[in-house]
């Protein structure tokens, strides 16, 4: 899936694991932007494109306040 992705976003996680971290590492290499949202740093953040420190819960129901709900 990597492969075929334009970019990886990376949700609550401090890929401490090797499997979530695996991919990010794979996207960078392949040189698709990697963005990663967490509180606080994590193991990926050398690898990503831009890094966002905020809680998730609250980011995610801001953005989709500016974005709309789905249909």
């Amino acid at each position: 899936m990597v492969e075929r992705s334009r970019a990886l976003i990376v949700l609550g996680s401090s890929l401490t694991v090797m499997s979530g971290f695996r991919y990010v590492r794979h996207a960078a290499g392949r040189q698709r932007p990697v963005v990663i949202v967490n509180q606080g740093a994590t193991r990926g953040d050398g690898y990503a494109t831009a890094t966002l420190d905020a809680p998730l819960g609250r980011t995610l129901t801001d953005l989709v306040a500016v974005l709309g709900s789905p249909r």
